[in-house]
């Protein structure tokens, strides 16, 4: 018989009570769970088996002390964390202090996942397709020779399309001076400026470890279902504001080639960021049919309305099971 595991969950949601630092983006709680999601995610802990025992994820909840008292055997981790340039690291590194074991990216993965402009230098390294980018740090610094417009305009650290909008495809110098000199002064990090590749968007997801692991069916984000002033790129406000008039293609229309093109990058990404237990690629395509990896979320959403969710449901997997998943590719990795 299996044994039950006693399994904490780990949250940041949007009723947690955190504080806005002053001039803060308008999106910047736009990663925070909602508290009602915790039950699905119980829900998917129980259907492995298990017990789950949900906490606010964060310093000032008193985590580690409730961790000490409750002694859980592993710990599902979904916390974005709050504050900082590697927030998503904050919690696994507090659980490695502890000696608990988790689900999800290391404290390593976190950080370098969350920072797009080394995962880029990463994947260049290891030859994956990249746009090719250079970081601002100033709105005056001098733009490198071989980036030619349009460009693309971020937070360095930001996920969930946090800092995304119209303004961020950059057409001429003026542009780009104006979005740069945004990120900076509102979110307080470095611009990451790279190639916009005109295309389709493209999300892969899979859970699982090595090379054990089940990929989903590629998704292609439809646009047309979104107004027609908002650019056709995946901003915090297509994904939360207007997240009812989401619409997808899944399976993706991509022909063989293609798709198991876009699966071998999703897995080598994986691997070579030491991703753990499941993941999220996002990649543009081209109309000439050339693949660019814009970034992984390690630590992707997987609410009940979440992309790794849906591409779930086309296989006539369910969001608790989809969690159950997750939560039992961490317990093989441990031998548990």
């Amino acid at each position: 018989m299996n044994r039950k595991y006693k399994v904490a969950l780990l949250a940041n949601t949007l009723e947690g009570n955190y504080e806005l630092p002053p001039n803060a983006p308008p999106d910047a709680l736009a990663e925070l769970d909602a508290l009602k999601y915790m039950e699905a995610y119980a829900e998917g802990i129980r259907a492995a088996g298990h017990e789950a025992i949900f906490h606010e994820g964060a310093p000032q909840m008193d985590v580690v002390p409730w961790l000490m008292d409750v002694a859980p055997d592993i710990c599902f981790n979904v916390c974005e964390g709050f504050v900082g340039e590697s927030r998503e690291a904050h919690m696994p590194a507090i659980l490695e202090m502890m000696g608990l074991r988790y689900s999800g990216p290391t404290p390593l993965a976190a950080a370098l996942t969350q920072d797009k402009p080394t995962t880029k230098r990463v994947l260049a390294y290891y030859g994956l397709p990249t746009p090719l980018f250079q970081v601002f740090t100033s709105a005056d610094d001098a733009l490198r020779a071989d980036l030619n417009y349009p460009l693309f305009v971020k937070p360095q650290h930001e996920g969930t399309g946090m800092g995304i909008k119209n303004e961020s495809i950059a057409r001429n110098e003026t542009q780009l001076r104006e979005y740069v000199s945004y990120v900076l002064e509102r979110y307080r990090q470095p611009a990451l400026v790279e190639s916009f590749i005109e295309g389709r968007d493209i999300t892969c997801g899979l859970i699982g470890n090595g090379d054990d692991v089940h990929i989903f069916p590629i998704t292609e984000v439809d646009f047309s279902g979104f107004p027609a002033d908002l650019a056709p790129v995946y901003s915090s406000v297509h994904k939360n504001d207007l997240d009812y008039l989401y619409k997808n293609k899944c399976p993706a229309p991509l022909g063989d080639a293609l798709s198991n093109e876009v699966r071998r990058l999703s897995h080598q990404t994986f691997l070579v960021t030491g991703s753990r237990d499941y993941c999220r690629v996002d990649f543009r395509l081209t109309d000439a049919g050339q693949l660019y990896i814009l970034e992984i979320n390690a630590l992707p959403g997987i609410t009940p309305r979440s992309d790794l969710t849906l591409m779930a449901k086309v296989e006539n997997i369910s969001h608790a099971e989809m969690v159950s998943m997750v939560l039992k590719a961490a317990l093989k990795r441990y031998r548990m």
